[in-house]
């Protein structure tokens, strides 16, 4: 009764989960440029995660695993039947892939051959981590695949979950449930730091499962993603940036329905990884220049951002690729080498960059 009573309070008054505004990019968020500055860039249609394997540095792309070699260049690291959904490092010589029909498989390691499967509903993996012979999986959701994420924004949903398997034994468990789209894993300590997109914070849940989840990041500006270990802190991906005309069509639920049943989905009000293709699309008349210039609060439904943490988790500086840039959707982050590398999923590109040697040396000027 109270939590009716308080829902329909913020409706009316527009505050709480009913509010539409959105944090502003400032502090160590600040707009910048530096994605697209970076020093090397490297074409590679259809990236999504990035991990590093015997010393080598391999990305997902579409059904197959590419490693960069020596010279710069990608090449085949093996073909899979089906799409894979994300990889991640088992230990330093074994990879696990997990592919969208949600059969993870592990080459190399101990582990090498072995098969798995969280659970027959688990079909939607969006990020794993490994730690302490257990590998951790987070199902974005219950009712969508990987590829509607979109629609899953969009229908509100809640139905996402992590899970842990014991690679010896096979055996899996759910840790957590209820969770509105989980993209992103973080093994700390005995903890799991979980990215949860729809509610834009990272949470802190036990490895072991039970408990409360505790937030430790509320009200980025954009979706997290991947997270991933960095010297003296980590990297998360912001695959897509909030906007205020999308927190308000997510309050107007006949809208949401007749738009997503009668609209082309590359035309729907929803953030993106690469928008621009189309003057048709929301917001593209927005993202004007004025004096010649493009302003860094320009609206727009895609953007690049790598995010840098300290090991508490909190933001200490940013590298972005903005409205008009070609750095936009990135969706994982590895360092290797002393060396950072971002895959941009919806510009198709991956880019190399050195850490940044202190908190705001990557956020400069607008």
């Amino acid at each position: 009764m109270i939590g009716s009573l308080s829902r329909a309070i913020d409706n009316l008054f527009g505050r709480g989960d009913a509010a539409v505004t959105v944090p502003p990019l400032d502090g160590a968020m600040r707009p910048n440029r530096a994605l697209d500055e970076a020093d090397w860039r490297s074409p590679l249609a259809d990236v999504d995660c990035l991990a590093v394997v015997n010393g080598t540095l391999v990305a997902s792309a579409g059904n197959t695993v590419q490693a960069l070699g020596p010279e710069g260049r990608w090449s085949p690291h093996g073909k899979h039947g089906g799409a894979i959904a994300c990889i991640a490092a088992v230990g330093p010589d074994a990879l696990a892939l997990a592919k969208e029909d949600g059969e993870i498989a592990t080459e190399g390691g101990a582990f090498d051959g072995r098969r798995y499967r969280p659970d027959a509903a688990v079909r939607c993996i969006t990020a794993m981590a490994f730690g302490d012979g257990a590998l951790f999986v987070a199902n974005g959701s219950a009712t969508n695949t990987v590829r509607d994420w979109q629609k899953d924004l969009l229908e509100r949903n809640a139905s996402g979950s992590v899970w842990r398997i014991d690679l010896a034994t096979s055996e899996s468990r759910r840790i957590a449930g209820g969770l509105a789209w989980p993209a992103g894993l973080a093994l700390d300590g005995r903890s799991l730091i979980v990215s949860e997109a729809w509610k834009h914070r990272l949470m802190r849940i036990s490895t072991e499962g039970g408990g409360h989840p505790e937030p430790i990041q509320i009200d980025l500006p954009g979706y997290p993603g991947r997270l991933s270990p960095a010297v003296g802190g980590w990297w998360l991906a912001m695959f897509a940036p909030r906007s205020q005309l999308v927190e308000f069509v997510l309050r107007e639920p006949a809208y949401r329905k007749r738009m997503m049943a009668e609209v082309p989905l590359e035309y729907w009000v929803a953030p993106k990884l690469k928008s621009g293709r189309s003057y048709y699309e929301p917001l593209q008349g927005g993202g004007v220049k004025h004096l010649g210039l493009l302003k860094p609060w320009a609206p727009t439904m895609s953007f690049g951002m790598c995010v840098g943490l300290d090991s508490a988790f909190r933001p200490r500086l940013s590298l972005q690729s903005r409205a008009d840039g070609n750095t936009h959707g990135v969706t994982s982050i590895v360092e290797h080498e002393g060396m950072v590398f971002a895959a941009a999923q919806g510009d198709g590109v991956v880019v190399r960059f050195s850490p940044p040697a202190q908190p705001g040396a990557a956020g400069g000027a607008a």
